[in-house]
């Protein structure tokens, strides 16, 4: 008897807004020339509220991959805190040899949104909870796809150094 090889799944919060994340993730398929079909689909999530876990739903745009995988993209946000709201990025059902494919479309789905999907601003930090450990895992999960999350980001200067 033969063991199905195993299904991977990548998952990170990315500091773009639901409906641009998804047309990153659309773009950056269509750059690849990876066919798929469009799927919507809902979420359970819990937010804390002063002392209760509430539930929520939230509305998922997912792409499944036809022929190049069989691995579903979703995007989708969720309520962090009152005024705070931070959207997710997952790959779910790849496999171990997909793994650079799967690389090549965070690459190209990074260049569809102009800017490091795993840093966020002071702004978007503060409205969530500046010390939320959503942040951490995002340069985390880049990291672990050999994405340079420590680099100073575009756009600002390196110290300088003496007088």
């Amino acid at each position: 008897m033969r063991i199905p090889p195993a299904r991977l799944s990548w998952e990170s919060p990315v500091s773009v807004p639901i409906l641009e994340s998804a047309g990153a993730i659309r773009a950056a398929l269509e750059e690849l020339g990876w066919p798929f079909e469009r799927r919507k689909s809902t979420r359970l999530y819990s937010k804390f509220a002063y002392v209760l876990m509430v539930p929520k739903g939230a509305y998922v745009f997912q792409f499944k991959l036809k022929e190049i995988s069989e691995a579903v993209i979703e995007t989708w946000e969720t309520d962090i805190s009152s005024s705070g709201r931070v959207s997710r990025l997952k790959v779910d059902g790849y496999l171990l040899e997909e793994t650079d494919k799967i690389r090549k479309f965070l690459e190209c789905y990074r260049k569809a949104v102009g800017r490091e999907p795993w840093h966020f601003t002071f702004r978007e930090r503060s409205q969530a909870g500046y010390l939320l450990p959503e942040f951490g895992r995002a340069k985390r999960a880049w990291a672990s796809f050999g994405f340079d999350t420590r680099a100073s980001r575009p756009g600002r200067r390196a110290k300088r150094s003496g007088p």
